[in-house]
């Protein structure tokens, strides 16, 4: 289980972070492609994919399977966060929201949003900034219930405990499953062609 403690899932990306050279130090290279210090674009590119779209990538494919409480606001890279999961709860108060073109940024650098809605709630959400709300986001599939705000940890405990009564191996394959279904729709290629036009 993905949780936050607090008031909100997710604010996104820390926007106080510029300078990517700057912060190195604080991650340690966990592909053998580390080019972070590398100048400009390509030093950058080499971090964000890494980051966030190497995570995001990973916590996707994670054998075990993965369930997202989400309360409040969840904003842009905190859909980085959610998305990946199998799995979505979320509060009756929460609100899912990109602002990114509002930055002048076509999106984040793991662009699920045409796998997590249809294609044209996927340009509204990105053209207009405006939240999609919990009831909205069940309606469109992006979040599979949604509880009274005090309800959210044990509705989301109750449901992984459900599943974990379940053949690890068949939830293994399930995954295996759905996942391969997605990416045989060209989900990989249309995220890196996506991730390409971000770093742009």
């Amino acid at each position: 289980i993905l949780a936050a403690n607090g008031k909100h899932f997710s604010s996104g990306h820390d926007i106080r972070e510029r300078g990517h050279h700057d912060t190195q130090e604080r991650y340690r290279p966990v592909t053998t492609s580390w080019q972070h210090r590398r100048a400009g674009a390509e030093g950058r590119m080499s971090r964000e994919e890494e980051l966030y779209t190497g995570f995001s990538e990973r916590w996707r494919n994670l054998p075990k399977i993965t369930i997202a409480a989400v309360q409040g606001k969840c904003v842009s890279g905190g859909l980085l966060l959610c998305w990946p999961c199998d799995l979505i709860i979320a509060s009756d108060d929460a609100q899912f929201q990109e602002v990114t073109v509002a930055m002048g940024i076509a999106g984040v650098e793991w662009f699920a949003h045409p796998w997590e809605m249809h294609p044209r709630k996927a340009k509204e959400m990105l053209l207009t900034g405006a939240p999609i709300s919990a009831s909205d986001a069940e309606k469109l599939g992006m979040v599979n219930r949604v509880v009274p705000r005090a309800d959210l940890e044990s509705a989301t405990l109750a449901l992984a405990q459900q599943i974990a009564l379940q053949p690890t191996f068949a939830t293994r394959m399930v995954k295996l499953a759905v996942n391969g279904t997605q990416d045989a729709q060209g989900r990989h290629s249309a995220m890196q062609n996506a991730f390409a036009l971000h770093q742009l």
